[in-house]
């Protein structure tokens, strides 16, 4: 198991007159290799919670453990080679001259020898989509999606066995949009590595991940499979939340045409099930 939440309760300003209880007695397991997206609305506690995962936070009560590590403990270094966390905008902490001076940034402070860095930073910069003529370019000629592919890549190359991304996709245009969720699809299917994001992109989420965990005022209120998860549309309405639109429309159309599944979360398998249907000698 790569992460084991017991009863985990936190609160902000503790004993202050702001006091605030963010997560709730969260129980919770990811197994080694699962792809997870964490939704529910701001302030529902997700960043709280994946701040846990590398001791950033503490818990008020309960426990974190990663990969054997409980992180109410000593150890944070060893933990922070293993949890790597990209925050919302990382690549507003870009700040060297070129990009291939930020992704070694982190690799010199372990004093590894010239070769071995560049050995990963060209290994890095494949994994992210990008070609090799960009790493002499400065970070701030590059594209908002290109940026946070450099960015992601500089955590990347410390090898992590956990990946976390805070919103990967906050504002970029749908190009960049689709360039991060594409790589992280890829990035999952090549490496097997456990990543889990937090978004409030539905849709995206729903063709990536697969488990999905709802929060809801600092409680898990959903957990399972995005069929499972996106199916139960009245239940995510009830916490304010909403299935991918293409969900909808499939229900709508199968109030019109009974024989459509509408137990479907992503545009392709939409088409995928209207092409089903059509080529099966759909009568009027």
């Amino acid at each position: 198991m790569a992460i084991v939440v017991e009863n985990l309760s936190y609160i902000y300003l503790k004993g202050s007159p702001f006091e605030r209880k963010a997560l709730d007695n969260v129980n919770l397991v990811i197994n080694q290799g699962e792809f997870v997206g964490i939704i529910g609305h701001t302030g529902s506690g997700k960043s709280t919670l994946i701040q846990h995962f590398n001791g950033i936070l503490k818990p008020t009560s309960g426990k974190v453990i990663v990969d054997g590590i409980d992180t109410s403990n000593k150890g944070l270094k060893e933990l922070r080679k293993k949890v790597g966390i990209v925050f919302q905008y990382p690549e507003q902490q870009l700040f060297e001259e070129t990009v291939y001076k930020d992704i070694a940034f982190g690799l010199k402070q372990l004093n590894q020898s010239e070769d071995e860095i560049d050995k990963k930073i060209r290994k890095v910069i494949k994994i992210v989509g990008l070609d090799e003529d960009i790493l002499e370019k400065s970070p701030f000629e590059l594209s908002g999606g290109q940026k946070r592919r450099v960015a992601i890549a500089g955590i990347l190359v410390m090898e992590p066995s956990i990946l976390v991304l805070d919103e990967p996709a906050a504002g970029l245009d749908p190009k960049g949009r689709n360039e991060i969720f594409g790589f992280l699809q890829k990035l999952y299917n090549q490496t097997k590595i456990t990543i889990i994001i937090v978004s409030h992109n539905m849709e995206e989420v729903a063709k990536i991940v697969n488990r999905v965990i709802v929060i809801n005022k600092g409680k898990i209120a959903m957990d399972g499979s995005p069929r499972e998860v996106f199916s139960n549309v009245s239940a995510l309405e009830n916490i304010g939340l909403s299935a991918p639109q293409i969900t909808y429309l499939m229900k709508k159309l199968k109030k019109k045409i009974p024989d459509l599944r509408d137990d479907i979360f992503t545009v392709e398998e939409a088409k995928r099930e209207i092409l089903r249907y059509l080529k099966g000698g759909a009568h009027d």
